[in-house]
C-alpha cells in the first residue's frame, strides 16, 4: 500500500469506500472527454475501483483538509518499459493547484525512491488543462502524433485524434516546493 503527502493532499491507493466520489468524476462529460473512457456508469466505477484499489500505481488524491477525494493520479508502464503519467481531477476542485501539486509528488516520488531516469506524458493538443500541467511539471514537448486513438466511437470505430507527447527526465527534477 502507498501513501504520499503534500502540504494539501494525501495520495493513497483507492478503497471500496471510493465509489461514490470516484464516481462524481469519472461520471463528468468533461473528464471523460479527452480521456480513453466514456463518462462511467456507477458499475463500471465500482469495478474500477476493485482492480485500482489492488494497484500502488494508481492513487486517488484526497484533501487534507475536508477528507474529501477530489481526484487521481498515476503512472503505466508500457510494452517497452516506459513510464508515463496519467490525472483525473473533479473540475469542482480546479484551478486551485491540487492536480500540480498531486502530480509533482507522485513524480518525485518515481525520480527519488522508484529511481526511474525519466517519464512520458502525452494528451489530446485540445486539451489545454492537461498541457499546461505537463509544461508546469518541467515536461518537454518532443512530438505531435497526428493519427492517435484513445477510444472508439459508438460504432467500434476509433476516434482519430492529434496529441502531443512530453517527456521528463531525472535532470529536470526540481524540488517538489518549486513547483506548486
Amino acid at each position: 500500500m502507498l501513501r504520499l503527502e503534500t502540504d494539501r493532499l494525501i495520495l493513497r491507493n483507492y478503497e471500496e469506500k471510493d465509489r461514490k466520489e470516484v464516481h462524481e468524476t469519472f461520471s463528468n462529460e468533461e473528464v471523460a472527454r479527452y480521456e480513453d473512457f466514456y463518462p462511467m456508469s456507477m458499475e463500471e466505477v465500482t469495478d474500477l475501483v476493485k482492480e485500482w484499489s489492488e494497484m500502488d500505481n494508481r492513487l486517488v488524491a484526497v484533501l487534507k483538509e475536508t477528507g474529501a477525494l477530489i481526484g487521481s493520479v498515476g503512472y503505466w508502464i508500457d510494452e517497452n518499459g516506459r513510464y508515463s503519467i496519467d490525472y483525473d481531477f473533479n473540475p469542482a476542485y480546479g484551478k486551485k493547484g491540487y492536480a500540480t501539486e498531486a502530480a509533482a509528488c507522485l513524480l518525485d516520488y518515481l525520480f527519488r525512491e522508484v529511481h526511474i531516469q525519466e517519464i512520458y506524458g502525452d494528451c489530446d493538443v485540445r486539451n489545454t488543462n492537461s498541457y499546461r500541467l505537463l509544461e508546469r511539471l518541467g515536461f518537454t514537448r518532443i512530438g505531435r502524433n497526428d493519427q492517435d486513438s484513445y477510444k472508439d466511437d459508438l460504432n467500434g470505430e476509433p476516434i482519430i485524434i492529434c496529441t502531443y507527447l512530453y517527456k521528463k527526465d531525472k535532470s529536470q527534477l526540481l524540488p517538489t516546493s518549486q513547483v506548486y
